[in-house]
């Protein structure tokens, strides 16, 4: 804690000028100490001002390094993300980026990512942190790189081409979970504590509002073939679903008709030349030894005369 007579950094704002201060007073009358400070140089000097202690920023002897620092955090804090940028991030960074490797951060600048490790995240994203802080503002920060929200938005995206499955499935299992609400509505909890359920309405002007944008950014993301690759796999396997549960209704039938050994032979068959992933890929065999041929004997004509 500051004490009288300490010459420090004051700031009235994050980004505003460096003024050289001294304390000559603390003020405790209140549950949080505010400090009187006189100002030693420019055209305040000599003024005193009762000020809380978030803007005295440390020692005036570090003022270079500190201004150096807030510089730095100002020219990355010059973009802003949309609403469906933020939640969109920060579902990437859920999924695909190990809080060790990176970190999506909100303060002091918001949107802005902390790089630990910048070999394991240029191979999660297939670009290196050098041509990152090209692209997008950063700095180096004790050893870290912190790159601006532009450069947020660029670890995102590319960490969404480099493995984008994860993503989509999150991105389909969120809609489903929609759909369930919009047509049903979901349990809440008022701010009056009383327990209650939303509107079909409601909850389907929210999926428009925030969910679908989000889906749709997502998907962007991912790259239009990743996602049609998911679509048409999720199509198959549903499609699967379906003729398996068909053909069961139909074993099921001719048993009820009477054909039971019949309905036996085609569930065995069904079951035994299944097209299973274990068994879609043709298996290589090595060629046999010729102690490994079987030997087959063939009969020949017996030709009269001979």
């Amino acid at each position: 804690m500051p004490d009288v007579g300490d010459e420090l950094i004051y700031r009235s704002r994050d980004y505003s000028a460096s003024e050289h201060v001294r304390v000559v007073q603390i003020d405790v009358r209140k549950k949080t100490p505010r400090y009187v400070v006189e100002f030693v140089d420019g055209d305040k000097a000599g003024t005193r001002e009762n000020v809380p202690s978030g803007r005295l920023r440390g020692p005036w002897s570090d003022v270079a390094a500190y201004d150096e620092l807030m510089a730095n955090w100002e020219r990355i804090d010059q973009a802003e993300l949309t609403d469906s940028e933020q939640s969109a991030v920060g579902q990437v960074f859920d999924l695909l980026i190990p809080d060790e490797v990176a970190e999506y951060e909100w303060s002091p600048v918001r949107y802005a990512t902390r790089v630990h490790q910048r070999q394991a995240l240029q191979a999660l994203i297939g670009i290196a942190v050098d041509d990152l802080v090209e692209q997008a503002e950063g700095f180096v920060l004790d050893g870290d790189v912190m790159l601006s929200a532009d450069g947020t938005l660029m670890i995102a995206e590319c960490a969404c081409r480099i493995n984008p499955m994860p993503v989509l499935d999150w991105v389909l299992e969120d809609e489903k979970e929609y759909r369930e609400k919009s047509r049903n509505g979901r349990p809440a909890v008022g701010y009056d504590k009383r327990a209650y359920t939303t509107s079909p309405e409601w909850e389907y002007q929210w999926y428009i509002e925030r969910g679908r944008p989000l889906h749709e950014l997502l998907r962007s993301w991912c790259g239009q073939r990743a996602a049609t690759l998911q679509e048409r796999l999720g199509a198959a396997e549903a499609e699967n679903r379906r003729l398996d549960e068909l053909i069961i209704r139909i074993f099921e039938e001719l048993k009820r008709l009477g054909h039971a050994q019949a309905a036996d032979y085609l569930i065995r068959t069904y079951e035994e030349d299944r097209i299973t992933a274990a068994n879609f890929r043709p298996v290589v065999d090595r060629p046999l030894k010729p102690s490994e041929i079987p030997v087959r004997y063939v009969t020949a004509p017996r030709r009269w005369g001979h």
